[in-house]
């Protein structure tokens, strides 16, 4: 997990949601202890933060990448918009909080590209705080008072402080850290036979540097270069599983 990058500009389909926002805070408002129970239909439509243009506009910001796992998947399917604030309720253990963050369903800022397997089976309705006395329940309440125990892609914590890589294995180095791990299961075996693939052509292109670095041959020099080049761009934010090439590549352990 990386910090994401938005995009630079917010996507007008989203212009659309400020009127049905409006709409569904006074619905709130002109029955407050019905949506604590539940009793409410806010308008959530997914015709606005989830039509094409807007999910095209998350994922070319993010490199095409899911903001949690850093998978790349477009070719075997289309993602998903993720609501970092769960607008219709959230789960808590073995039961759900109602409402949901309905102020925030069409919010630029409550949004990004995620893999369904991160956002549909993983996190889901999951919001965890650290202290749950503080948890916004209506658009009158500061969610700036939440200390979330899921990482926002977008910071202001930047993840790679709480959570880094030991090969393939992702691990939490803080309580947040830890936390989103369990939530996104970022430990999958899935992801992680994907990034021991990495790992283990990562280790190929260090070992030709190793041994052949210094080798004149015309076709050795060229595959000297390539496996610099190759290495380089394994860091760099646009490449797939960059956080964990990072950390591989500057041998990170746990303490």
């Amino acid at each position: 997990m990386i910090l994401v990058r938005r995009p630079a500009a917010i996507p007008k389909a989203l212009a659309r949601g400020a009127a049905v926002t409006q709409a569904n805070c006074a619905l709130r408002d002109g029955a407050p202890a019905q949506a604590l129970a539940g009793k409410l239909i806010f308008n959530l439509t997914k015709s606005i933060y989830g039509t094409r243009a807007v999910k095209k506009a998350f994922a070319d910001a993010q490199f095409e990448k899911c903001c949690f796992c850093e998978g790349v998947f477009n070719a075997h399917y289309v993602g998903d918009v993720e609501h970092y604030r769960p607008k219709g309720a959230i789960r808590e253990a073995n039961k759900l909080i109602y409402p949901g963050y309905y102020w925030l369903a069409f919010e630029f800022k409550n949004l990004f590209f995620a893999c369904a397997d991160c956002n549909q089976y993983r996190k889901r309705d999951q919001f965890p705080l650290v202290d749950e006395r503080v948890r916004a329940r209506s658009h009158h309440d500061n969610v700036a008072l939440e200390d979330p125990l899921i990482l926002d892609p977008s910071g202001p914590r930047d993840p790679r402080q709480h959570i880094r890589f030991f090969h393939d294995m992702p691990v939490g180095i803080t309580d947040a850290g830890k936390r989103t791990i369990i939530a996104l299961r970022l430990d999958r075996e899935p992801l992680n036979k994907a990034r021991r693939k990495l790992i283990r052509r990562l280790k190929d292109h260090v070992s030709t540097l190793r041994n052949l670095e210094h080798d004149p041959r015309p076709e050795i020099i060229d595959k000297v270069t390539l496996a610099r080049l190759e290495l380089a761009e394994a860091v760099q934010p646009q490449a797939e599983f960059s956080a964990a090439a990072q950390d591989f590549l500057a041998g990170w352990a746990p303490p």
